[in-house]
């Protein structure tokens, strides 16, 4: 044996004995007190005291292998020293514990000579190298850092008895962590394999996980990738606690995805504060995500409800803006459609409940539809009544073109809806429809209790006045609606008319049909004209909203096409008044739709409100 060698097996001897030294009296200092009365009668204590005096005992053996080391002992080296870290955090931990419990003077001075000898024996443990770190690279530890990879996603209850699953291959180990959590009121769940961890956690889900790296099966690294890569098992932090006194190591499990790094022998109070800490990070990242998920749930509220009423476009574009929903509003140019069922209190005086409200949901689910499909705004429903925006609360180039689209659209679904109607048992509507286009303040009207979305201003109600000048079937837009909309309008018979509040006349345009992209088209109605065979003299007094006024008129009924009547009187007809007929010997209303060019004495009425019992009577008056 060379020189060299012989010294350095004189170094690994002197090494060896000193670190047993301390070992040595930890077992005095065990058998010492085995001795004492307060301890040999009590079973607990008795049986920590024997734990403390085994892991001395054991790590004494351990140290016999560095006789056996070399210079190129590297892994040997690094192995031992995580098992003696192991080993001595039992002596700690156990003896902490007995000083807590155990209140014997002569007792509590031996533990304390305990943990001065373990902190000597660490002290030198540190300190005992083979010469060469550089070689360090082989450690298989730092080959499973190397080999393990980088950038996985970090994504990791309160402390309420939280559970603490401790894995750890060494049943020492783990038998000192769960009494050291369970003395701190935590409920403990122990797996002696990274793959029986695995299986604990998505069976148990515990509260947090204290990790051991070096295992036989499978190692802490491979159980922090399985994890990270699990949805399931990413949120619940990890904590490794280790022998590997490695700072490369440390800051890689970091990387990995573990909340924490803890190198043993871990101290008491220090675990304790290291887990508080993780298991509140992890109870506020579980109220995020609960709150992130209530926010869902109410965002996927909102789009129902409001979604009945707006596109899922508009929905969407409202709830990704913070301010939104907040009270307020704002100066808008916006077109609005007003539409309103011709006749629908008489109707609704012939039907029962139930049937009223099956023939407005018939209706309004149809318009719906067709408000959604033009991007328009529901703003309410009102009785039979529809009040529908285009350019709030979201504007675009195209609202004025849009709205007239839909217009055109509503007036065609209405087919549909009488479809539904006639397999109701329901009869059949025709609707009206006012168009206005100019500034409203739009916003969110009402309190923070209960509010909705809507429009308020001149132009509003002007819309309104529009909208009680049509008649079944029939749209009629406002001069600016014409005069803003950038597709080409089919328009039909346009009528000058004084609007109560409105000053000067205005002109209305009939709208029958828009031009491409949107190309729709009012299907003609053919007035075929029958006449009288016999003179019939009429009484229509004008309507004031809904009550019948004091202006008499008495015209001659001369002619009749479907619903409209040619009437002959002797003096001027106010255009779209509404009007009641007395001749009929049945309640009917009707609007003055137009004067014949031709003779200033014959206007057109188009009936209102049409029951059968008219429609027969009408038969009847015109083919006899």
């Amino acid at each position: 044996m060379s020189n060299r060698n012989r010294i350095f097996k004189a170094y690994l001897d002197d090494q060896r004995q000193s670190l047993q030294a301390p070992l040595a009296s930890v077992l005095a200092f065990s058998e010492s007190l085995l001795e004492l009365a307060v301890i040999s009668q009590s079973a607990d204590l008795k049986a920590d005291v024997k734990k403390v005096a085994k892991a001395a005992s054991t790590m004494t053996e351990m140290l016999g292998s560095i006789s056996m080391f070399s210079q190129d002992s590297q892994t040997e080296l690094s192995l031992l020293r995580h098992d003696l870290r192991n080993a001595i955090g039992l002596v700690d931990g156990f003896s902490d514990m007995l000083l807590e419990d155990c209140d014997d003077a002569e007792a509590g001075e031996f533990f304390r000579q305990i943990r001065h000898q373990s902190r000597l024996f660490q002290g030198r443990l540190e300190q005992f190298t083979l010469g060469d770190d550089g070689k360090a690279a082989s450690d298989p530890i730092a080959a499973i850092f190397k080999s393990f990879k980088r950038g996985i996603i970090r994504d990791d209850r309160e402390h309420m008895a939280a559970s603490i699953l401790v894995v750890d291959d060494s049943d020492s180990s783990r038998d000192l962590l769960a009494h050291q959590l369970q003395r701190q009121n935590f409920m403990v769940i122990e797996a002696a394999s990274g793959e029986r961890c695995l299986e604990i956690m998505r069976s148990a889900e515990p509260d947090l996980v204290l990790l051991d790296l070096m295992m036989p099966d499978m190692n802490g690294y491979e159980v922090l990738q399985v994890i990270r890569n699990d949805e399931a098992l990413r949120r619940i932090p990890v904590v490794v606690v280790s022998g590997m006194q490695d700072e490369e190591g440390a800051v890689r499990c970091i990387d990995a995805g573990a909340s924490d790094y803890l190198l043993k022998p871990v101290n008491a109070t220090l675990l304790r504060a290291r887990i508080g800490a993780s298991l509140e990070a992890k109870r506020w990242r579980d109220r995020e995500r609960e709150y992130l998920a209530e926010l869902e749930k109410s965002q996927r509220f909102i789009r129902k409800i409001f979604g009945r009423y707006l596109s899922d476009e508009i929905v969407q574009r409202l709830l990704d803006d913070n301010d939104g929903l907040q009270l307020g509003g704002e100066l808008r140019q916006v077109t609005i459609l007003m539409a309103d069922i011709r006749g629908f209190s008489a109707l609704s005086q012939q039907l029962g409940p139930e049937q009223c409200v099956k023939l407005l949901n018939n209706y309004f689910g149809a318009m719906t539809e067709v408000i959604q499909r033009f991007r328009g705004t529901v703003d309410e429903f009102v009785g039979d009544g529809i009040l529908v925006i285009f350019g709030a609360p979201l504007s675009d180039n195209d609202d004025c073109d849009r709205a007239l689209a839909c217009a055109v659209a509503m007036q065609l679904a209405i087919a549909t809806v009488n479809e539904r109607n006639l397999a109701d048992g329901l009869p059949a509507i025709t609707m009206g429809i006012g168009m206005n286009t100019g500034d409203v303040v739009a916003g969110n009207i009402g309190s923070e209790l209960r509010s909705k979305y809507g429009v308020v201003g001149h132009n509003v109600n002007l819309t309104g006045r529009i909208e009680s000048c049509t008649v079944g079937g029939q749209i009629l837009a406002a001069p600016a609606t014409i005069a803003a909309s950038s597709v080409d309008v089919l328009s039909g018979q346009s009528v000058m008319v004084a609007l109560k509040g409105m000053g000067d006349a205005v002109e209305l345009t009939e709208v029958l049909g828009v031009g491409m992209p949107y190309d729709l088209l009012l299907n003609p109605v053919a007035d075929e004209w029958q006449s009288s065979k016999a003179k019939m003299s009429l009484q229509l007094t004008l309507m004031s909203g809904k009550r019948t006024g004091s202006s008499q008129y008495t015209v001659d009924l001369s002619a009749r096409a479907g619903d409209k009547l040619r009437v002959v009187s002797a003096g001027d007809l106010p255009l779209l008044a509404d009007v009641s007929i007395d001749g009929f010997d049945m309640a009917s209303y009707a609007k003055i739709t137009a004067q014949n060019p031709c003779s200033e004495n014959e206007y057109i009425l188009t009936l209102t409100s049409v029951s059968p019992q008219l429609r027969s009577v009408l038969h009847n008056a015109f083919n006899e």
